[in-house]
């Protein structure tokens, strides 16, 4: 079809924007179910989840649809701005096209004259009732998000939606997204003749199972597409495109006769196209993508940085390769799903919090606001800082605070103190590496800088005046000696075992304290040159933006915590029961 007329990338009937290949392809098929396994860079987010949320928008005006993660949190740092960027990206911007969390606007007919073109009708009313524009961001064409969270299924509960989106979904447990697809219902008679009707969008990187809380359902998916189906769309889609562009030649060259017949053609084919998105037969597109589907935007720069840093890793999460077993073995070995509990969140406090809302100490369900809390600190270009109480024979890490370079003590102390502001018993009791005292007489060591950044802050507009917080911070290991890494090998089997009963019961929130339990569970063993087992820690020279959730930085603060001078001794001499309160050495 080379002889048909292209219309010129230059004219005023087009706003040109660039999408890689992957994203075009995933656009002109639009099926109701999309499954996607694409590497890291890949524009998962701001271009296709994006692309189609905004074809909903006007597919489905005022419909209910939402977003689900596997952590609020994750949401409200990471999704939200990502989905903003996406749409920013494409043309639409907040406050004119959406609003996040408050009521669409009214304007006037005077102030209708400043919008945009093409929305003067500003903001249609949702078709579903909302009781509350909490965790929502509605669109002009009455188009509803809301945004949940696994972490807390409360914010599903009695809800019905039209469509579900979701990202990194490897982080989904299998039944509990059987559970979350059950609340994707209702409104058959208004929506019910849209493609997007009760469908999924679901992106994530390749799965790895051998990593606690990774789940492979959506390889499964993958059986369900019918590879014909799905070409005969993409042809459709093609001849779509070029009797659009035949439309828009005719538009240009001002051939009023010509452009009511392209119109009439494109109009037609549109229609055979959506027809053919809605037989049964091509509804579920399924597709593995490596990230050299965005090669020109991430240039080959990127790649050879990749490929350098560590290879296991850019199987799976550059080149979309399904893992494979690995010679070395998991420093935490012992470590598996009895020791993460995801019950964390106060669903009372959580009705309080909002997405653009900072959540503080009450979010958390197991935590004592009368107690003093622990914490274990690890102090580098990322900074881990892991919080705990205990609780008669259990010990729980309810949180983990973190801060990347060049962010350092006194950000770490301030995020400490905004999220624990309406803790009550102020008393910390600090774990740390001995190395952290090593400038001790100088007055420079790191654990008082930290000591003192909490227990006092810049008063507000004058950063010269400090003012006591309340807290009071209590150094525990000074003194200490050297923490070997094989001692901690044999102190972490123990513990992690449960068959010691010296020792208390560990237990990590799974989703306050994700990036700990990612730098626990990838963790590998390596020998030194006497043959001992010690950590590998290679992965602490990965870029400064990937050592959270890769390497093993957050691991190291969870030491420090755990390996004080009384629980060693139990290991070592296994004398006398663990009976509770050890927090005094």
């Amino acid at each position: 079809m080379s002889w048909r007329k292209k219309v010129n990338p230059k004219s005023s009937q087009v706003n040109p924007s660039f999408a890689n290949w992957f994203s075009q392809l995933c656009m002109m098929i639009m099926p109701k179910y999309l499954y996607v396994i694409a590497g890291r860079g890949s524009s998962k987010t701001t271009d296709i989840q994006v692309e189609r949320l905004i074809e909903m928008a006007y597919d489905m005006p005022g419909a209910p649809v939402v977003w689900v993660s596997d952590t609020y949190a994750n949401l409200q740092k990471n999704v939200l701005n990502t989905v903003m960027e996406g749409l920013a990206l494409k043309g639409y911007h907040k406050d004119i096209h959406y609003v996040v969390e408050k009521a669409p606007p009214k304007y006037s007919e005077a102030e209708k004259e400043d919008l945009p073109t093409g929305i003067k009708e500003h903001f249609w009313k949702p078709y579903n009732q909302l009781a509350s524009y909490k965790h929502t961001l509605i669109f002009f064409t009455g188009l509803n998000l809301t945004y949940a969270s696994l972490d807390r299924p409360a914010s599903l509960a009695g809800r019905n939606y039209v469509h579900i989106f979701g990202d990194e979904a490897k982080y989904f447990r299998e039944d509990r997204i059987a559970n979350l697809l059950k609340a994707v219902r209702g409104y058959r008679v208004k929506y019910g003749g849209s493609v997007f009707y009760r469908g999924h969008t679901f992106t994530t990187d390749m799965p790895d199972t051998s990593r606690i809380g990774e789940y492979d359902w959506i390889l499964k998916q993958g059986k369900k597409m019918s590879a014909s189906a799905i070409a005969l769309v993409l042809k459709l889609a093609i001849v779509v495109n070029e009797s659009l562009q035949e439309y828009l030649v005719a538009c240009e060259e001002a051939n009023t006769e010509e452009q009511i017949k392209k119109h009439r053609v494109w109009k037609r084919w549109i229609e055979r196209w959506i027809a053919a998105r809605m037989h049964k037969a091509s509804q579920t597109f399924f597709f593995i993508a490596s990230s050299f589907v965005n090669a020109d935007i991430l240039t080959p720069e990127y790649f050879a940085n990749e490929f350098e840093s560590d290879f296991s890793d850019v199987k799976t999460a550059i080149l979309s390769m399904k893992p494979s077993l690995e010679s070395g073995e998991r420093f935490y070995a012992n470590l598996n799903e009895r020791h993460f509990y995801r019950t964390g969140v106060d669903p009372v406090a959580a009705a309080h919090f909002g997405l653009t809302d900072a959540e503080d100490c009450r979010i958390l369900k197991h935590h004592n606001s009368n107690r003093a809390i622990d914490a274990g600190a690890d102090f580098g270009n990322m900074i881990s800082l892991t919080l705990a109480q205990e609780s008669g024979k259990t010990y729980r890490c309810t949180k983990f605070i973190y801060t990347l370079s060049p962010e350092w003590i006194r950000d770490l102390a301030d995020k400490f103190l905004d999220f624990y502001k309406p803790h009550r018993e102020k008393v910390l009791n600090l774990y740390y590496d001995r190395a952290a005292n090593n400038y001790h007489k100088a007055k420079q060591d790191l654990a008082n800088q930290l000591k003192k950044a909490i227990e006092y802050r810049p008063e507000p507009g004058n950063e010269d005046k400090l003012i006591a917080t309340g807290w009071k911070v209590v150094l525990m290991s000074e003194g200490q000696g050297n923490i070997g890494q094989n001692e901690e090998y044999n102190f972490m089997q123990e513990l992690l075992s449960g068959n010691n009963r010296k020792l208390p019961n560990i237990q990590i929130d799974y989703f306050a304290c994700k990036a700990l339990r990612c730098s626990l569970e990838l963790t590998k063993t390596r020998k030194n040159q006497k043959g001992f087992i010690v950590k590998d820690k290679s992965s602490e020279k990965l870029p400064i933006h990937r050592l959270p959730l890769e390497s093993t930085n957050a691991s190291d603060s969870f030491k420090y915590l755990l390996m004080r001078r009384s629980w060693r001794r139990l290991v070592a001499s296994r004398s006398k029961p663990y009976t509770g309160s050890t927090s005094v050495i």
